[in-house]
C-alpha cells in the first residue's frame, strides 16, 4: 500500500482541503471516497483504506474544513469558515472529480460517516449522477436530531455520552473497544465540536436536504447502504437511521440495504466487531461497483 496527500485549491481562504490517498500494489478497479465525521480526521480511516486497497479500490479521504490537516492552526478547529456547510459539500464534489480525473472510467463509491454522512446526504440531492453508489455510516435525520438535542448551550458530545453513564471517558459513546476510545481521546485532532456558526449552517442545510422534494432528486437506481450500531445515540439507537432509510424508499430508491449492528455504538469501523463491519462493507462496495 502506498500513501500520499495533496491540497485541493477549492477555497479562496486558508481552508483548502487536504486530501489523503491510499493505493494498493495492484492496478485499482474502483474508487472509494470517504467523508469523515465531526471532531476527527481522515487519517483515522487508514485501516479501512488498507482493506479497500486489498479489494481493488484506490481510496481518497479529505480532511473537511475545520478539521485535520486542512486547518491552518489548532485555533481554527471546528470552524467551517466563510462558506459554512456549503463549502464542505462543494469540497466533496471536487474530491470526487479529482479521483475520477486521476483514474478515468473507474466506478466511484462515496461513503460518509456521521457528519460526513450528512455531507453525502446533501451531495446526493444535487449530484447523485457523479457516483455509482453511496454509503451512510453512523448517520441520522438531522432535522429530527436537531430537535431532540434542542439545548443550544449543551455540548453535543457530552449529550451523546450520557447514554452510557457511568462512563470511563467522555468518548465512550464511540465504541465498546477501550483501546480505540483511548486513541481518540489522545489525538489532538479529535474530540472537538464545531462552532455555533458552523453548527447553524449544518442544521439549516440538514432541514433543506431532508425534504421529500430534495430527496426526490436522488437518482432512483443508486445503490445505497445505510449501516449503524443499534446503540448509536446519533441515530437514536436506530430509530432515526430507519427513518433516513424510509425517506429514501419513499422517494423510490429500491437498491437500499439497511443494517443495524447489535450492541454497537457510533464508530463501526473502530468497534469490537469491526472485522465483521469491514467485511460487510467491502462485499457491498465490490458488488455496487461491479467488481463481483
Amino acid at each position: 500500500m502506498t500513501y500520499d496527500h495533496f491540497t485541493l485549491p477549492t477555497s479562496p481562504n486558508d481552508q483548502c482541503p487536504v486530501v489523503h490517498r491510499w493505493q494498493g500494489e495492484e492496478t485499482p478497479r474502483a474508487i472509494l471516497v470517504i467523508a469523515h465525521g465531526m471532531g476527527e480526521h481522515a487519517l483515522r480511516y487508514a485501516r479501512l483504506a488498507e482493506a479497500m486497497n486489498a479489494a481493488g479500490f484506490v481510496v481518497y479521504a479529505n480532511d473537511h474544513r475545520g478539521h485535520g490537516a486542512t486547518v491552518p492552526d489548532a485555533s481554527k478547529l471546528g470552524e467551517y469558515g466563510e462558506a459554512g456547510w456549503r463549502g464542505l459539500v462543494d469540497d466533496e464534489k471536487e474530491v470526487v472529480a479529482r479521483a475520477k480525473k486521476d483514474f478515468p472510467g473507474l466506478p466511484v463509491v462515496l461513503m460518509g460517516h456521521s457528519m460526513g454522512s450528512m455531507v453525502v446526504q446533501h451531495l446526493l440531492t444535487e449530484a447523485s449522477e457523479l457516483i455509482e453508489a453511496a454509503a451512510l455510516s453512523g448517520t441520522t435525520a438531522v432535522d429530527v436530531m436537531a430537535a431532540a438535542v434542542a439545548d443550544p448551550d449543551a455540548n453535543v458530545f457530552e449529550t451523546l455520552n450520557a447514554a452510557f453513564a457511568p462512563t470511563r471517558t467522555d468518548s465512550d459513546w464511540l465504541s465498546r473497544d477501550d483501546a480505540e476510545v483511548d486513541k481518540y481521546v489522545a489525538d489532538p485532532l479529535c474530540g472537538f465540536t464545531v462552532s455555533d456558526a458552523s453548527s447553524a449552517s449544518l442544521g439549516e442545510a440538514g432541514i433543506a436536504y431532508s425534504t421529500p422534494e430534495a430527496i426526490g432528486r436522488v437518482r432512483k437506481d443508486l445503490p445505497l447502504y445505510i449501516f449503524s450500531g443499534d446503540l448509536d445515540p446519533v441515530g437514536l439507537n436506530g430509530e432515526l437511521v430507519r427513518l433516513v432509510a424510509e425517506r429514501y424508499r419513499d422517494a423510490g430508491i429500491r437498491k437500499l440495504d439497511l443494517k443495524l449492528y447489535e450492541n454497537a455504538r457510533h464508530e463501526l469501523f473502530n468497534e469490537t466487531n469491526r472485522a465483521e463491519v469491514t467485511s460487510d462493507f467491502v462485499a457491498w462496495a465490490k458488488k455496487s461497483a461491479g467488481l463481483g
